[in-house]
């Protein structure tokens, strides 16, 4: 019997000498947070018509590297989803949609969640301008001020297909990488 546990014994000693020199041939690329990842809108987006939940995909725009190492390539699919819709409103309030991404496969196939260059912030402009000068007129006018200021309506957010949006890489991410054997 311990002939026949004694070659079992030596190849399983070989695969675990196998597998540790797989391991030590493996080397790490840190991602780090704040990383840049410029993506482009695959369809329009209208505040108009978008709605809480509403998918909205996206394409990287170039690739990323990390110490001249592609860890995303240009292309890759990413996808958004509305999780915010303001629309725009009376006395020059603009409306503004809030995107929430989810994470992109990177060429190793590791996930690397993103986030908006503007975190928590919403998509679109705020005419605060128009705002101000309705609040202004307000108080220099008195009523009639108010009511000049109540037909002044903020913009719309409107993107066309292409239209680029910043984005960044939203907590450091270490990626194994195995070399290729020479």
């Amino acid at each position: 019997m311990k002939k026949l546990t004694r070659p079992f014994y030596v190849s399983g000693i070989t695969v675990a000498i196998m597998l540790l020199s797989l391991f030590a041939k493996a080397k790490t690329i840190v991602v780090p947070k704040g990383t840049p990842v410029k993506l482009v809108f695959v369809h329009a987006l209208s505040s108009k018509t978008a709605k809480v939940g509403e998918i909205v995909p996206f394409h990287v725009a170039l690739p990323v590297k990390v110490h001249g190492q592609v860890i995303i390539r240009k292309g890759t699919y990413v996808k958004g989803v509305i999780s915010g819709v303001d629309h725009r409103k009376r006395f020059g309030v603009s409306a503004r949609i809030k995107i929430t991404l989810n994470p992109v496969r990177s060429v190793f196939g590791t996930a690397i969640p993103l986030e908006p260059k503007t975190k928590g912030k919403y998509t679109g402009s705020r005419s605060d301008k128009a705002a101000y000068a309705s609040g202004g007129a307000a108080l220099l006018l008195g009523p009639i001020g108010l009511v000049g200021g109540y037909f002044v309506v903020g913009k719309q957010v409107n993107v066309k297909a292409g239209s680029p949006f910043v984005s960044q890489v939203s907590q450091k991410v270490v990626i194994r990488v195995r070399e290729k054997r020479r």
